[in-house]
């Protein structure tokens, strides 16, 4: 189904006026369905959600502390695969001082049982050791994880509904957030073992040898696995109660008539962001921001095939360095295992650093390039399939496609500068060759997918930002969880009621009844003043903003009397008095 992302969006009073904006399009409309729009105007930044003025009725949660109780009744689930994940991890460690060692050992220990013994005396490990490492790492390890289950809470909480596109976006943020915490350990311990390695501390890992980044690499794929299982398990309907994405397509296609169009604006709203932009030339934050989706695209394509290269290339390493150890000499146990060489690392981070200077700076080049097409673009709406998006606007698809050639060129050229850095150094072993062949064949092309991938689902957050800059989705709720309190405690808050008033004076119409806050002494004609006022006065004053002059009403008969005195055409009080001359 080809759909574009213009639904219905909040009242007009919320939006920025476009020059040449037409009725909102159906989810089914294709391109020609509607007349194009051209040269609309640069979309209006909308002041930013505040929390604190935000009504009791539109969180989703009743308080953080009832959104903690609902993911620690749900841990039992990332409690076993952050256990299972850190056993890994262990095991992992104490194979990567030998991994083909540890391997043939444990054949042989099927035949002899000190095959085993004398594996770990070998490599270092003592039984005791080895058993409390295996049964106490991964319960505090998965203990520690879990503590942070209030701090995913917070995260979870703070996020805002209305300024996500779609709510396939806003759960998804939702789950990212509530996974974070919980696997964020498993990447720190990771990234810290390395650098305690490089840095040559007292560990098991000598160095930096091929089994070591063999086990290094399975261990990031579990991790990297781990999270998206958390991801899966803590969504937004499991934790905040609310309806998946694909229902509410369902409700906006063949629901009951009065609920899809709320299920329509619920599901998706109108993107605000056109392209291509009134001027091109864009500062550093839109750099960061192509980086951010560049490093999204690389977790999706480059990543996963770079680890499973990284695998099989030092895992092959390993057995052809520990086999001709075996054939050189009998005590190759005690000789170090052959490591990266320091020229490699000499090499590689400052060239990695420029590499990822120009990965950021190239789609601000590729919008330069791509300015030739402006001429051709026909409709500036965002459509949700790409072969409807780029028929009337090929200028996207020309920044698309440009980004993902420079992004091979960028990775083709650091192979070939770390290639030539190593030859002349004389460092370039018969692995290093086999990398870069792999490298110019395998990743470099999945680098370019990459680029491009990332230019045609995030082009507009890297020209302007993320899209609650310039919508509001229509949603019932503004925000997941108050910050502080619950809705109750929210409620009494005079910014609150203060808000409460704003927006009933706001949607007030010409004969509806409005408030009436005068000061005792304001002399609002036909109402009295000061003590005369009577009770209704009375109520006015103290801020009742539906309290309305009585007139005398309760003033009993010294009301009346007064009302007679002052005024020839007083209201009367009995039929007897209209009969009277």
């Amino acid at each position: 189904m080809s759909t574009p992302s213009s639904v219905p969006e909040p009242p007009r009073s919320q939006q920025p006026a476009d020059r040449g904006s037409r009725p909102p399009a159906p989810l089914t409309m294709h391109p020609g369905s509607a007349p194009p729009l051209q040269d609309l105007d640069p979309p209006r930044r909308l002041p930013p959600t505040d929390p604190a003025a935000v009504l009791p009725e539109e969180y989703l949660v009743d308080s953080r502390r009832a959104l903690l109780r609902t993911l620690v009744r749900a841990c039992w689930a990332p409690a076993l695969i952050l256990w299972g994940l850190w056993l890994c991890l262990v095991v992992l460690y104490v194979l990567g001082a030998a991994p083909t060692y540890w391997a043939l050992s444990l054949l042989a220990a099927l035949g002899s049982p000190h095959a085993l013994r004398q594996a770990m005396v070998v490599t270092g490990f003592s039984s005791g050791g080895l058993l409390l490492a295996v049964i106490a790492v991964p319960l505090l390890a998965t203990a520690l994880s879990l503590l942070l289950l209030s701090l995913s809470a917070a995260l979870v909480g703070r996020v805002r509904p209305r300024e996500h596109l779609s709510e396939t976006s806003f759960q998804r943020s939702v789950a990212q957030r509530a996974a974070l915490p919980l696997i964020a350990p498993a990447h720190g311990t990771i990234a810290l073992l390395v650098l305690a390695v490089i840095c040559r501390a007292p560990l098991h890992w000598r160095a930096l040898s091929a089994g070591a980044l063999s086990m290094l690499a399975i261990g990031i794929g579990l991790t990297l696995l781990a999270g998206l299982a958390l991801r899966r398990w803590y969504s937004a309907p499991r934790v905040l109660h609310c309806p998946a994405p694909a229902a509410l397509e369902t409700a906006a296609m063949i629901g009951p008539h009065e609920e899809r169009p709320g299920a329509a604006h619920r599901l998706l709203a109108q993107d605000r962001r056109h392209l291509p932009p009134a001027d091109d030339d864009l500062g550093p934050g839109a750099g960061l921001r192509a980086l951010t989706v560049t490093g999204r695209a690389w977790m999706r394509f480059v990543v996963p095939a770079g680890l499973a290269l990284a695998w099989l290339v030092f895992a092959l390493t390993d057995v052809v360095v520990l086999f001709g150890r075996i054939a050189e000499t009998s005590a190759w146990q005690q000789s170090s295992p052959s490591a990266l060489p320091w020229q490699l690392l000499a090499v590689a981070v400052p060239l990695g650093g420029i590499t990822v200077c120009a990965l950021a700076i190239a789609p601000l080049v590729a919008l330069r390039l791509a300015r030739p097409h402006r001429r051709r673009v026909t409709d500036q709406r965002t459509y949700r399939s790409w072969s409807d998006r780029v028929q009337v606007n090929p200028w996207e698809g020309a920044v698309a496609t440009w980004t993902g050639t420079l992004h091979a060129g960028i990775a083709l050229t650091a192979v070939i500068v770390l290639g030539l850095a190593l030859g002349l150094g004389g460092v370039l072993t018969a692995v290093g060759w086999v990398w870069l062949v792999l490298d110019v064949l395998v990743l470099v092309p999945l680098i370019g997918l990459a680029g491009t991938w990332a230019m045609r689902h995030h082009l507009r957050y890297v020209i302007y930002g993320p899209a609650g800059r310039y919508m509001r989705r229509r949603t019932p709720t503004a925000l997941v969880a108050p910050l502080l309190g619950t809705r109750e405690e929210r409620a009494q808050d005079p910014v609150v009621i203060a808000e409460i008033r704003r927006r009933r004076e706001a949607t007030a119409s010409e004969h509806d009844l409005r408030p009436l806050v005068a000061a005792p002494d304001a002399g609002v004609p036909g109402v009295p003043s000061g003590s005369d006022a009577g009770t209704g006065a009375g109520r006015q004053a103290t801020g009742d903003p539906l309290a309305l002059p009585d007139f005398g009403a309760q003033g009993g008969p010294s009301a009346g009397s007064a009302r007679q005195r002052g005024s020839g055409h007083a209201v009367p009080t009995s039929t007897t008095e209209l009969r009277e001359p």
